[in-house]
């Protein structure tokens, strides 16, 4: 093993650069993270159990905000769930199996 001795000064100014590095790195980690909070069309579908029709039928509607990349089409994962949220249909059988609260 070979050892290297150096200048602490050098050694400091060394250190601060690899918390500078640390640091941006952490921030790229928090944007990724980000990142994932955008659901493609398959992820929605299956995410509220619809077809890609329904969900086409939706975004044109207006029900659904999107975005898109070139012929891409991304959704943000909290406006699905809020989406889904005041959408929730719950369906109880009260003996005749068609009354619903929506």
């Amino acid at each position: 093993m070979e050892i290297v001795n150096i200048e602490a000064s050098a050694f400091m100014e060394m250190n601060n650069i690899l918390f500078k590095i640390e640091k941006q790195l952490k921030g790229l980690n928090s944007s990724k993270s980000e990142l994932n909070e955008w659901l493609d069309n398959q992820d929605v579908c299956i995410l509220m159990n619809i077809s890609d029709r329904k969900l086409l039928s939706l975004r044109q509607k207006g029900l659904i905000p999107f975005s898109r990349i070139d012929r891409k089409v991304y959704y943000n994962k909290e406006d699905i769930l809020n989406y889904m949220k005041k959408n929730l249909k719950i369906h109880t059988n009260n003996g005749n199996g068609t009354d619903g609260i929506e």
